[in-house]
């Protein structure tokens, strides 16, 4: 008797065929699942999957919950957007790196407008304007990778909270010139796009920065905070010394953001946030 041993090895335990090439994950199917707890089971049945499509399945679960049980709650929030930088760290397909960027572009929005949902928190009188910014900004390049109406959107948003940013009375004469000059560049870029129609390619920086790992995202981080504090100190220009500060904090924000837990060394990468917002209040204040 002949016995096809391909049939006795489970699809969702191998990554090879009885051909001896890859084969295709297995999908995650989401449509009998029709409540939170019928969409948990399933979550623990592709637990110790590794593969894309798992990736791809958990982020969808974790947004169904989120909608299902009409929760505000940052953890649920996270635990999406965390296989969302895994769909898009892992090679994914085009189609699904888009949808997990435009999840991503939107929740940063909702970050951004509104605090609980946020596990980011700046110190000082300017900490919440700041933090605005930088998800907004973070918003902006996930919007770059979705499509065009996302990055639009947070494009329109970056701008209206810079302006804001830009109104502060704490700020010199010269940050409120920057700030309003980073409103405009924003707001010009969201018309630009309204009134185009041509394909939209993301620039390498916003590629870079939504293909990365949390231990990209924080080696970045750190080598943009670097730069940032190099160029204060030569005392460049301080549209220069703002965009790397306003850079590393972006790539220290996704971490803080999407980490479900963070690991000690990434709590102490993390522990720069504080000192870089306080860096950057010190160039852009006025002084006393």
């Amino acid at each position: 008797m002949r016995i096809d041993y391909c049939l006795l090895v489970p699809a969702a335990a191998i990554l090879m065929s009885c051909a001896g090439g890859p084969a295709v994950a297995p999908e995650v199917r989401l449509g009998a699942a029709n409540s939170p707890q019928q969409l948990r089971e399933l979550l623990e049945s592709i637990r110790e999957r590794t593969d894309v499509e798992a990736m791809m399945g958990r982020a969808r679960i974790y947004n169904r919950l989120r909608e299902m049980e009409k929760t505000d709650s940052p953890t649920l929030l996270c635990m999406a957007d965390a296989a969302d930088i895994d769909v898009l760290s892992h090679g994914a397909t085009p189609e699904a790196k888009k949808e997990s960027a435009a999840r991503l572009a939107a929740h940063f929005r909702d970050r951004a407008a509104n605090p609980v949902l946020s596990r980011s928190s700046f110190p000082g009188h300017l900490g919440e304007p700041l933090r605005r910014v930088v998800l907004l900004q973070i918003a902006a390049f996930f919007g770059e990778a979705a499509s065009r109406g996302e990055f639009k959107l947070s494009l329109e948003k970056l701008g209206a909270a810079s302006l804001e940013f830009a109104e502060r009375e704490a700020l010199s004469p010269d940050a409120v010139k920057l700030w309003r000059k980073r409103a405009t560049a924003a707001s010009a870029r969201a018309l630009e796009l309204a009134s185009s129609q041509e394909p939209l390619e993301p620039s390498v920086d916003a590629r870079n920065f939504c293909e990365s790992e949390s231990s990209r995202h924080l080696e970045e981080g750190t080598r943009s905070a670097d730069l940032g504090t190099r160029e204060k100190a030569s005392r460049s220009e301080m549209e220069v010394v703002v965009q790397w500060y306003v850079l590393a904090l972006a790539h220290y924000a996704v971490v803080r953001e999407t980490a479900v837990e963070l690991a000690p060394a990434q709590g102490h990468a993390l522990a720069g946030q504080e000192i870089i917002v306080r860096s950057l209040c010190d160039l852009i204040c006025r002084e006393p």
